[in-house]
């Protein structure tokens, strides 16, 4: 078998995988228009058209789905023997694609990671910043960093921080101009700063104890963000009330630069964990990123 033959072919099996040439293109590393003239070629070789394409979507025909149930098991064995290889003689190198929440990114990921390239440079990261969901098999994500309570089962999911609280802010020049909130109910006075998530459209409601319930409040104002850094700074700037993860407000805290409020009824949600599909043998390069953090945040968080 030619060379070219055998990355057709993981190609055809990743453009079926994702359905999309984008996600696709994503997981290969290259353009969607140089993955898009590899599978007209294999189907020009192989004389059968594998995928039916739209605009909107590509899926495979029933000789392409028939195709991939034979040749999948092969590439799997392929992949195997390579990543078991890699693994008994210590390789790590590659591109290391990561999905995670904004604020698991700023608080979590970024001060580590110069810690993390002097220690292992033959690995890259790509960091994409995304607040929703992420189907990371779709998208051609290696490993996912969200809130415990919103991964799907069939995923595997290594705990990096404890549990941790929501922390209601506001600067005290805004307190001291608007008075300061008792209890949740006493939001529906003041100016709250919205968040609007990307994934559902939704804006976000905020949680808090009450009587021993989690509970949601509506709250009003006039800044609507769909970025939590945006919505810090505008509270920083004293447009309003903000909330968000403690940890990610502490400076700010500890500073004084903001003001605590309705701390009794914080809610309190599990920690973050990273996860990613069950699969027989984890890629030598995320398994150094997942070591390295679990090792790290293990000591700070």
């Amino acid at each position: 078998m030619k060379p070219e033959i055998l990355a057709s072919l993981a190609a055809f099996e990743q453009v079926a995988l994702h359905r999309s040439l984008t996600y696709a293109a994503h997981a290969l590393g290259v353009t969607p228009a140089a993955l898009s003239q590899t599978i007209k070629k294999l189907e020009a070789r192989l004389n059968v058209r594998l995928f039916e394409r739209t605009t909107r979507s590509v899926n495979l025909t029933e000789a392409g789905r028939a195709y991939l149930e034979r040749v999948a098991p092969a590439l799997a064995s392929l992949q195997s023997a390579t990543e078991d290889l890699q693994t008994s003689a210590g390789v790590e190198g590659g591109t290391l694609r990561l999905t995670l929440a904004h604020p698991a990114g700023r608080v979590l990921v970024e001060p580590l990671l110069a810690e993390f390239f002097a220690r292992h440079p033959h690995i890259a990261l790509e960091l994409v910043y995304d607040d929703g969901f992420v189907d990371i098999v779709r998208e051609g994500f290696d490993l996912g960093i969200r809130i415990g309570d919103s991964l799907e089962g069939d995923m595997i999911a290594v705990r990096l921080t404890h549990e941790f609280r929501m922390c209601c802010v506001a600067t005290p020049a805004y307190l001291q101009a608007h008075g300061r909130p008792q209890h949740p109910d006493e939001l529906a006075a003041h100016r709250c700063i919205n968040y609007r998530m990307r994934s559902s459209g939704a804006v976000y409601k905020w949680e808090f104890m009450v009587d021993g319930q989690l509970t949601e409040r509506s709250v009003h104002g006039p800044l609507v963000v769909n970025h939590w850094e945006a919505g810090l700074r505008a509270a920083l700037d004293g447009v309003g009330l903000t909330i968000g993860w403690s940890e990610s407000m502490a400076p700010l805290l500890q500073s004084g630069e903001l003001v605590e409020v309705l701390a009794p009824y914080c809610a309190i949600f599990p920690g973050f964990y990273a996860y990613y599909p069950q699969r027989a043998h984890l890629p030598v390069k995320t398994r150094v990123f997942l070591d390295f953090l679990t090792r790290r945040l293990g000591r700070s968080i």
